[in-house]
């Protein structure tokens, strides 16, 4: 019910952006008495400033903000013409400690931030404001994004409204307002969503998402402003300029009181300092009285985009079991991501039409078989290096029957709050992704959501509840879940060279700490026949020269360590454990520790085990083709496994150069001295007579999809033919064709009028061209590629 009220609520806010027009000018004051400043309609240039940001600005912040555009970050583009149609009145400052209480008797909040209430989360906000609406019978929201920009703008065109540097709290901005660049980052109204280039009128922002916008400040504090000594850590200007955007999941905020108080019983470190209780202090708000006065009519939100991997998802599970003969050694590569040959993402890639965000740094892998045969893969993603605030988790799709994946996205994302360590797991047909926030002040541990369709829509996001108080750790998830019985058990960093299991008993409604640490960082697990849970490696440590070993058999409050065959690792590398459909345990790593004086065992390995890890049978990972180039493996880092239905063991990369997956079997493992690598799957021939036509006919809101399939000559389910996803309507969306499971021909995506949105137009010998056109037909690309790598780049938008 709550939630209706809510949503019930936000839906007769965004019914008009039009505002009580005969408001008096000196009527400020509300019967709560929070003062209240009225803003005049007009028009404004929304989104990154016109002009480069001043050198100081910049230098500001830490080297890896080298990377931002001069003047800005890459979701302030384009710069786009905004109409405010009618007058609103906005709070002067954010809404007070004193004031909250009214609303939440027994509100704390954190002094850092007094008087103002912070660690509120977006639906905390929205009840506020449905509460302050009924006791004055008045009309109030949050600002939407568009709304909150105008007002701090407050008609200049400077970073600040202030000029080149941010005024000081407190001080009254050009219109009356406060603190919209100090203090407190606020929440507004709206989903965040990349701005179109159109001008608007009082925009909502998009229909749907996963983050709400943040405006005002920045989210990630732990090293942009300090290195988490007490208190709180500064940040920045540049994070506080005015068309700054962040964004965090409506859920975002401190856990419930009786949580937050057994918390407080052991609150957790880094670097030997104090943090908040996890959601404790880092978001505020301000209300706008708005109400549905006069036209223009409703505002409609903008409809939502949708990574690419997340459509024409099918749901049915065809010849997901089918396999090459197990008992034959079977090994194999695939290219992961796009390879611009040295040329950046933001003047080549995302001009030629790879989504903004994306970067040419990806690293700390996961990847996980859907129920439907999909691979879903993922990794952290950024311009440069680690912990960039603008760093995403990065994820991707294998389509079952393809042979090469599809190009990634930057999903999920919180903005301005570096995203890491993500971790797929399918959880008996449900699928599930955790990851961190290991720079957030009060981030959590780990967050995470769940799909039931094969990843093609998610929950919201989730934060974890504590049970316990939460001890030293790293908010970065490593790659193992592990289910025994109702438990599931999700290790994730400790805060030194250590790994810590977080354990829930109720399919995540609640978790515990589980008071032990492993022997190193990283450390991947597997449940044990015994009913163990067994881990494997650590970040730069060693038991005489060895990887370690850590067996918990108490829930992970204990460990009993012992050394295991395999030398150790360092900074980069992380080993990944499964245990396969025959019961053996599949491990794999670098041979050796990369960074060390003493010479070092080169290249990477995969081994299998009978008893639990007593003892293995290792081969080196091997060369093998891949766009028709032999790719060696020098390294897998930060590697993840999983098995899929019908066998296969998929292994992906990281730091390799290229980055690839591998598709392997036991046999392989097995077989010491066979062939390396076997033919691509792509150029095989498939078997007379069974190619079919299959149908998902997009029965519960999903799409419809229309595919051919059949068999290649190793045995294994490849598409075959034409391949078609339709919009609601009947209009086809997507048309792709296939051989063997190698796009053929022309792949073509239609815009929803029927336009067309790009083309891809394949030969052969593996060289493609790639247009897209705006929806005025116009072309606004052309690039050349063969497989993952950029020939040419003929036009450029």
């Amino acid at each position: 019910m709550k939630q209706v009220l809510v949503l019930t609520f936000i839906a007769l806010s965004l019914a008009s952006i039009a505002v009580i027009a005969d408001q008096a000018a000196d009527s400020d004051l509300n019967t709560i008495g929070m003062k209240l400043i009225r803003i005049e309609p007009g028009t404004f240039s929304m989104g990154i400033d016109p002009d480069p940001l001043p050198a100081d600005l910049l230098k500001a912040v830490p080297r890896l903000m080298s990377v931002r555009q001069s003047k800005g970050d890459y979701d302030e583009t384009p710069r786009h013409s905004v109409t405010i149609t009618k007058p609103f009145l906005i709070g002067e400052t954010e809404v007070t400690t004193a004031l909250f209480r009214q609303f939440r008797p027994g509100f704390k909040g954190d002094d850092a931030f007094s008087p103002y209430a912070s660690g509120v989360s977006w639906y905390d906000a929205v009840a506020f404001c449905e509460w302050l609406s009924k006791k004055e019978g008045k009309p109030y929201r949050l600002p939407t994004e568009a709304e909150w920009e105008y007002a701090c703008r407050a008609g200049t065109k400077t970073p600040f409204s202030s000029g080149s540097t941010p005024p000081a709290p407190e001080t009254s901005n050009p219109w009356g307002v406060k603190n919209m660049s100090a203090g407190l980052p606020e929440w507004c109204l709206d989903w965040h969503g990349l701005y179109s280039p159109e001008a608007q009128t009082d925009p909502a922002g998009p229909a749907e998402g996963l983050v709400k916008v943040v405006r005002g400040g920045g989210l990630d504090t732990l090293k942009l402003g300090g290195d988490g000594a007490p208190g709180v850590p500064l940040l920045p200007a540049y994070f506080y300029r005015s068309s700054n955007r962040a964004g965090l999941p409506p859920s975002f905020g401190a856990p419930p009181a009786e949580y937050a108080e057994k918390q407080r019983l052991q609150p957790y470190s880094a670097k030997g300092h104090p943090r908040p209780i996890p959601g404790t202090n880092t978001i505020g708000f301000r209300v706008v009285q708005a109400g549905p006065v006069g036209t223009p009519p409703a505002t409609q939100p903008a409809a939502a985009v949708r990574p690419l991997w997340q459509e024409g998802v099918k749901q049915a599970a065809v010849e997901v079991t089918r396999g090459p003969d197990m008992t034959r050694p079977h090994y194999q590569m695939r290219a992961l991501f796009p390879n611009l040959q040295g040329q950046s993402m933001r003047d080549a890639g995302w001009k030629i039409g790879l989504d903004p965000g994306l970067g040419i740094h990806y690293h700390n892998s996961a990847v996980q078989e859907c129920p439907n045969g999909d691979l879903l893969a993922a990794y952290y993603n950024n311009l440069q290096d680690e912990d960039d605030p603008d760093q995403t988790i990065l994820t991707m799709r294998r389509r079952y029957g393809s042979e090469e994946w599809d190009l990634p996205s930057p999903w999920p994302d919180f903005p301005d709050a570096a995203s890491a360590a993500p971790v797929f797991w399918n959880d008996r047909g449900k699928m599930w992704l955790f990851w961190g926030s290991p720079k957030m002040w009060d981030g959590y541990p780990f967050q995470f959501m769940t799909s039931t369709d094969n990843g093609a829509t998610w929950s919201a996001v989730e934060f974890p509840v504590f049970e316990n108080g939460i001890g030293p750790h790293t908010p970065q998830p490593i790659n193992s879940v592990v289910r025994q019985g109702r438990n599931v058990y999700l290790a994730v960093d400790g805060a030194g060279n250590d790994a810590v299991l977080f354990v829930s008993g109720n399919e995540g409604k609640t978790w515990r700490e589980t008071g032990g640490r492993t022997a190193g960082r990283h450390t991947t697990f597997v449940l044990g026949k015994d009913g163990s849970l067994i881990g494997f490696g650590g970040k730069n440590t060693n038991i005489n020269g060895f990887m370690p070993k850590s067996v918990t058999r108490d829930g992970g409050k204990t460990y009993v360590v012992t050394p295991t065959p395999f030398l150790p690792l360092g900074s980069g590398q992380r080993p990944s454990v499964i245990r396969l459909a025959s019961g053996r345990l599949f491990f794999v790593a670098d041979y050796d520790e990369i960074k060390v004086s003493r010479p070092r065992k080169q290249g990477a390995f995969a081994a299998v085990s009978d008893d639990d890890g007593l003892t293995w049978h290792m081969r080196t990972l091997a060369p093998a083709l891949v766009d028709s180039a032999s790719v060696p493996v020098t390294t897998v880092g930060y590697t993840t496994a999983c098995q899929g239905a019908n066998g296969l063991i998929h292994v992906v990369t990281s730091h390799n150069d290229p980055d690839v997956e591998i598709e392997l079997n036991e046999a392989w493992v097995l077989a010491g001295d066979a062939p390396a690598e076997t033919a691509p799957r792509n150029s095989m021939a498939v078997r007379s007579g069974s190619v079919h036509e299959y149908r998902d006919n997009g029965t519960a809101g999903q799409e419809k999809v229309v595919w051919s399939a059949g068999i290649a000559q190793d045995g294994t389910y490849v598409l075959d033919g034409r391949q078609v996803v339709y919009y609601s309507t009947g209009r086809v969306k997507w048309e792709t064709s296939y051989e063997a499971g190698r796009k053929t021909g022309t792949e073509t995506y239609w815009y929803p009028g029927g336009r067309k949105k790009w083309e891809r137009r394949y030969s052969a010998d593996g060289v493609w061209t790639w247009l897209r056109w705006n929806e005025s037909a116009s072309l606004i690309s052309a690039s050349t590629w063969r497989g993952k790598k950029l020939i040419s780049i003929e036009k450029s938008e």
